[in-house]
Formats: C-alpha cells, sequence, structure tokens
C-alpha cells in the first residue's frame, strides 16, 4: 500500500474512543471512512497498524465566519495569496490493533503518539484485519465505502453465534430491515442448512412461495457483486434439491381458504394441540377472565383431558364440554367445593364464548375433520435429519391477539422439544417480525412469556432468535438486552435511539449519531457475531421478498390510457 498522509493526530490522544485529526484536505478524508494510524503498545515491542474510523468531520474558516456579518460578501483574497484560513478537523474513533500474540481485536491502552500520521487503509488491509472465518460464516454484505467492484471488502458473520446468542434488527419501516433478515435466513437455510422458523405477521415472506412455486431474483448476472453473483445460483439450486427431498421452504397457514388460493394449495394447514399449552398462558389468552370463569375453564380443560384419553384431542370436545356438556363436568367426582359453584353459575357460557371467538379468530387448532395434527418434529426435523428447512408461518390477516397465541404455541412447542431428554429437535433460530406485538414492554402478550423463556434459556438448548421492530422502545427490554447481536438501520426516533443505547452496550455515542443519516439498505452491525461495529451495505437476496413498497403509479394507471 502506497504512504499516503491524510491528516496528523492533534489533541489529546489519551481516549482511542474520541481521537482528533488535522485534515490535509477537504478531500483527505469523509465520515465514515478507515484510516490506520501507526503505534506502539509497549516499550520495546514492534509498531503495529490501530484502526479507526472518521466518525465525524469540521471544516470552517476564519476568513468567513458569522462575525464578519456583512464584510464577508466584500472579502476578496489577493491574487496568489497562499491563505486559506481553512481549518478541517476530524473525530476518530479507534476499533482497535490486531494482537500479534493472541491475534485478537485489543484497543490501545497507551496513549497515542500527537502528531502521528493519520493514513488511509485499502481493502487488502481491512480483509487481513478482520480475518474473517468464511467457512464459518455468512455473506451479510461489502463494508460501505468498499462495497463496489475488486475492491469491495465483504463482511462476515458467524453464524454459531448469530443463531444461538439471538438477535436484534432494529430500524424504522423502509430501511430494509426484513429484505436484511430474508438474506440472512435463505443462506442459514441454503448454505448452512439450517433450520429457520418466521414468524410473518403480514405475509411477507410468503411471498417467496407465492402460488405454489418458489420464486427467485432472476438476474443474478447483473448484480455487480462477484461474490453474490456466484452464491445466488447456488442458493437458488440448493432450495431446489431441499424442496425435492420434501424440506426446503414450507409455509403453514391458518385453516382458511384464502391461504389455499394464496399459495395454490402448497400451504400446510395449522393443526395445534390445544391442550399444549400451559395453564399460566390461558389468562392471558383471554384477557379478561374474572377468577369464577378461569376456574370453569380450567376444570373444563382438565376434565377434557381426563376424558378423551386419545391424542390429538379434538378442540370442538372442548367447545362441547363448555356448553352443551357442561352438566357431564358438574357430575365430575373431581371438582372441589369452589369448582363446583363456580359451574353452577353463568361463568361457563361467557367462559365458552371467549374461548370460542379466539379460536375462531386463530383457525389452527386440530379438530376430528383434519388428518393429523401439526408436528413439531416434522415442522424443525431431527438432529439425524440433514435437510435445512425455511418454516414460513404466515398470520396474515389475522387479529393480534390470534397471531400472539399461534406464536406463543409454536414457540412453546419447540422449546419443550428442544429440550427433551429423549427425543430433540434440530437447533433452529425463531424469527418475529413485528416483535414489539409478540414481545411489548409493559403490556401483555400471549406469548411474551414464552419469548422471554427462549431468550433466557434457549441458547443451551439451541434455539435462537431474532426480533424485527421498527419500533425498538415498544419492545421489552429483557429480550433485547439477551441479544448480543444488533443490526441496526436508519433510526430517527430519539426514543428508539435512547433505548438501544440504554439496553445494548454494544453501540457507541458515534455509531447512535450515524443511525438516522443511513441510506436504505445499510446498517450498523455490532456484537458476538462480528469481529469490530461495521458499517455494512446489505448485500442481493435470493428469494423474491415481498416488502417492498408498491409503486403505486403503476398499480393506478390511468384513465382511459
Amino acid at each position: 500500500m502506497p504512504h499516503h498522509v491524510l491528516g496528523r493526530l492533534v489533541g489529546n490522544t489519551g481516549d482511542p474512543t474520541n481521537l482528533s485529526m488535522v485534515l490535509n484536505s477537504s478531500f483527505a478524508g469523509r465520515r465514515g471512512e478507515f484510516v490506520r494510524v501507526r503505534h506502539r503498545e509497549q516499550e520495546g515491542a514492534a509498531q503495529t497498524d490501530v484502526l479507526a474510523r472518521i466518525v465525524s468531520i469540521s471544516r470552517s474558516n476564519v476568513l468567513y465566519n458569522s462575525g464578519l456579518g456583512q464584510a464577508v460578501t466584500e472579502l476578496e483574497l489577493l491574487p496568489g495569496a497562499h491563505v486559506t484560513g481553512e481549518q478541517i478537523l476530524g473525530k476518530l474513533e479507534a476499533i482497535g490493533y490486531r494482537d500479534p500474540e493472541g491475534g485478537g481485536i485489543k484497543m490501545p491502552r497507551r496513549a497515542l503518539d500527537p502528531g502521528s500520521p493519520v493514513e488511509p487503509v485499502d481493502f487488502q488491509f481491512l480483509s487481513a484485519f478482520y480475518e474473517f472465518q468464511e467457512h464459518s460464516s455468512l455473506h451479510i454484505g461489502n463494508l460501505v465505502g468498499y462495497e463496489r467492484g475488486a475492491s469491495a471488502v465483504p463482511v462476515y458473520v458467524d453464524v454459531n453465534r448469530l443463531v444461538t446468542e439471538h438477535l436484534a434488527v432494529l430500524a424504522m419501516t423502509g430501511s430494509g430491515k426484513s429484505y436484511t433478515v430474508g438474506r440472512i435466513i435463505e443462506r442459514l437455510v441454503a448454505i448452512n442448512n439450517g433450520t429457520v422458523v418466521v414468524f410473518d405477521p403480514h405475509g411477507e415472506y410468503g411471498r417467496a412461495l407465492s402460488g405454489g412455486q418458489m420464486c427467485f431474483n432472476d438476474r443474478p448476472d447483473e448484480l455487480d457483486d462477484q461474490r453474490d453473483r456466484a452464491a445466488l445460483p447456488a442458493i437458488r439450486d440448493a432450495f431446489t434439491r431441499l424442496r425435492e427431498a420434501g424440506a426446503g421452504i414450507t409455509v403453514y397457514s391458518p385453516q382458511n381458504p384464502s391461504f389455499r388460493q394464496k399459495y395454490a394449495g402448497a400451504n400446510q394447514e395449522l393443526a395445534l394441540q390445544f391442550d399444549h399449552f400451559e395453564m399460566d398462558d390461558l389468562s392471558e389468552i383471554l384477557p379478561g377472565l374474572t377468577e369464577p370463569q378461569q376456574r370453569v375453564l380450567d376444570v373444563a380443560i382438565r376434565y377434557w383431558i381426563a376424558h378423551e384419553r386419545t391424542t390429538p384431542r379434538d378442540i370442538n370436545r372442548l367447545r362441547h364440554y363448555l356448553g352443551d356438556g357442561i352438566d357431564d363436568v358438574r357430575q365430575w367426582d373431581e371438582l372441589s367445593q369452589t369448582e363446583a359453584t363456580a359451574l353452577n353459575g353463568r361463568s361457563a357460557a361467557v367462559a365458552s364464548m371467549k374461548l370460542s371467538r379466539v379460536l375462531q379468530e386463530a383457525q389452527s387448532f386440530y379438530h376430528s375433520g383434519l388428518p393429523a395434527a401439526t408436528d413439531v418434529y416434522e415442522m424443525i426435523g431431527r438432529p439425524t435429519d440433514r435437510r435445512g428447512r425455511l418454516v414460513i408461518v404466515d398470520l396474515q390477516g389475522l387479529s393480534d391477539t390470534a397471531k400472539q397465541v399461534i406464536t406463543a404455541l409454536i414457540s412453546s412447542e419447540v422449546l419443550r422439544a428442544a429440550s427433551s431428554k429423549t427425543d430433540r429437535i434440530r437447533p433452529c433460530f425463531l424469527v418475529y417480525e413485528e416483535a414489539h406485538n409478540f414481545a411489548p414492554a409493559g403490556e401483555p402478550a400471549v406469548s411474551h412469556r414464552i419469548i422471554k423463556k427462549i431468550a433466557g434459556e434457549g441458547r443451551k438448548f439451541g434455539v435462537g432468535f431474532a426480533v424485527v421492530s421498527q419500533r425498538p422502545s415498544k419492545l421489552d427490554p429483557d429480550v433485547t438486552s439477551q441479544c448480543n447481536t444488533l443490526i441496526a438501520m436508519r433510526l430517527k426516533n430519539p426514543d428508539d435511539q435512547r433505548f438501544i443505547a440504554k439496553t445494548s452496550d454494544m453501540v457507541s455515542a458515534a455509531d447512535l449519531d450515524q443511525l438516522p443519516g443511513l441510506s436504505t439498505g445499510e446498517a450498523l452491525i455490532c456484537g458476538r457475531s462480528i469481529p469490530a461495529p461495521l458499517l455494512v451495505r446489505v448485500g442481493t437476496k435470493a428469494l423474491v421478498h415481498g416488502g417492498e413498497s408498491p409503486e403505486v403509479l403503476n398499480v393506478w394507471g390511468r384513465f382511459g390510457g
């Protein structure tokens, strides 16, 4: 790399996160650019390069300051004068240096030398510095500023840590967060042969199987990125082979004819088992139940389980015991006096009505008219099953309560099977889109408890998750604080920025300052799955994504045209 100096360090050099430099000219450096400074950490040790990033630039001119007022308009330099009056200062944030012994990235503990030259870096330097392990990592995109042509610097995230130590993807709407998640999950399945379950409240991810056919980007040969140009056809081939083997992309949906029409019958209808709910969840499924009504529902479920020994149990039999069959329940000899009293009131009718409403909204529970119940082992696969899966649970059009009920029950079944002593499922990665509706801060939600449980216990059983939200401040901080990788895209709301700063120690003040100015598709990635915080331009997906805004002018057309 040719020796070229952009400027020199000035001021206090003792804080590596807040360094200053004087730039040689306004073209010498740009905000977000990576630079290096030669440094000797210990006396007698060899010099090493400290990588840093320009986080801000200020430019002023003493000849054009506001104190001159109207006189500025009359200011004219003498011909041939070399005095420009320019002052160009850059703020640097050090990322660290490569420890020559351990190989890790370390932050300087000794102050850098004032006056040290600040030099540019090229893509070979960055690639060598980050030392991405391509065989165990996922190519998410290229470094911003180094994203095109032969000098592109690919950025990889560690798959093991990404999947098991949880991920948060936070950005305002239209920033590309769903597209980014789509890029990650299709590579987890097609390249890493993993299992991913997406809870899709708006049917965006289901677009990949629209009309019952897998839909792919049909112009990979036009991509500028050489790696994506090679990877996208490989991902397409992998999904095709997985689907021929009975895995690949599978869409589960409620028992509604509109979903059969959307997927041309290629979807699988959910037939969940209501008796697999934990009793603690029932009060959240049916909010507003009085104590006698909860007691009646509890008795009816116990009676249903005790007298319907054949599994899976028909949900309509539970409805029967809360309606016309309530007299059978009243005769049960295992009732307590309090329960018998509750059954003699109107509580049964009210509990039955509320339960029927939820069941009708969800349309996802097993009844005897269906061939079989939904099997979590078939959905996720056992460890001996080597077929990767992208499972999309399409919840489009359902009420918030129905979405939470389905999400909670599937998540609970996944964690239960993953923690089984005798019959486990494959490690899997759950994606909660619009997560502020499934794990909200300070509000009840049926799915809230199980997501917090997975956040705390899922890692040791091989169950990880991603929470995706456009309103981070509405998310439960206990959930986001367990996410060891953060992908933050454009965020302008000060409350959301403060929430990220409060719940994550991975983001510096300089990082937060960049979030409002990020372009669509640009992301700040930090955490344990990446060596150091990086600004990344997310690459292209192989599967078609349904999250883009519609081209309304094309849809509207022209009257009479």
